[in-house]
């Protein structure tokens, strides 16, 4: 089997471009609409691949890290089995990493310099950040906390390319705060498991917290989330109409999600509160740009 062929079965299971396509250029969307002004076609794409290419870097050099844990722990998934190796994601990343570099230079000093933040800051999370096994064994959520400040910083470097400045005003402040809410719902999400599907290395909320917990955190966080959206199209207009209606429609699809999976817990459960998770993040970041057309 050619390495195309493989690494298409790799994206499916362990970097989905089918969710992952919509997630990124969604959020791209949404933060051109906050914006006080027009932002070109082609700095939204250029955006929109810098985004997808480095968050499959961060992809990569997670399965780099964490190559011996999944080894023992996850034997079924692609590098464990032997599908695709390091070497050939690496490869690969190399032509995403270089795309990124050449966008964040071509659009100025500013963009160059949080590429460059963003590049440093993921060889210190290859790295671990040098962390001994012992703190972060003892300390899960901290650990957890301290990579996801790669998309922050990523989210960051979007309004960058965008401005062309630091600067943020209140509703890009309020956006940014979408944006890390929205991270860690899928970063919770992705960490939930049942009794019979539980990870033995203890690499999952569920294990951590336990499994109705863990989806009560996770409902709490979506209801922070709302609540940001809603300031922050009130914030671009106080009229929110419709808008302010689907967005309750959109949580009630996600709260029955998280009730049934609560009583059922199968994979049927499962898929679905995934899937209304995802639809949820696309759909409101998809009526932040439509509202700000209107606003």
């Amino acid at each position: 089997m050619n390495l195309l062929k493989r690494f298409y079965i790799y994206q499916d299971e362990r970097f989905p471009l089918k969710y992952l396509a919509f997630t990124t250029f969604a959020v791209v969307i949404s933060s051109a609409a906050v914006l006080s002004f027009d932002v070109s076609i082609i700095k939204i794409l250029a955006s929109y691949f810098s985004g997808l290419f480095f968050i499959f870097h961060i992809r990569v050099i997670d399965e780099s890290r964490d190559y011996k844990h999944d080894v023992k722990y996850h034997p079924k998934r692609p590098i464990p089995r032997g599908l695709i190796t390091i070497k050939e994601l690496m490869i690969l990343d190399l032509f995403g990493l270089a795309s990124f570099l050449f966008i964040s230079i071509y659009y100025g000093l500013e963009s160059s310099i949080y590429g460059s933040i963003l590049l440093i800051f993921s060889f210190f999370a290859w790295k671990d950040f040098f962390l001994s096994e012992e703190f972060k064994k003892n300390h899960f959520y901290i650990y957890n906390s301290i990579h996801m400040i790669q998309m922050v910083l990523l989210q960051l470097f979007v309004y960058v390319v965008f401005t062309n400045q630091f600067t943020l005003n209140k509703v890009m402040v309020i956006h940014l705060l979408f944006v890390i809410f929205n991270t860690i719902i899928l970063e919770f999400i992705r960490k939930i498991k049942t009794d019979k599907d539980e990870s033995k290395g203890k690499d999952t909320y569920s294990w951590h917290l336990g499994y109705k917990k863990s989806l009560y955190i996770f409902y709490a966080f979506n209801i922070l989330n709302v609540i940001t959206f809603l300031w922050m199209l009130y914030s671009l207009s106080p009229n929110l109409g419709w808008y302010g209606v689907i967005t309750l429609i959109l949580f009630g699809i996600l709260s029955t999600g998280l009730f049934r999976h609560l009583k059922h817990k199968n994979k049927n459960s499962e898929l679905f509160l995934m899937v209304a998770t995802i639809s949820n993040y696309i759909c409101l970041n998809f009526l932040v740009y439509f509202y700000s057309l209107n606003g």
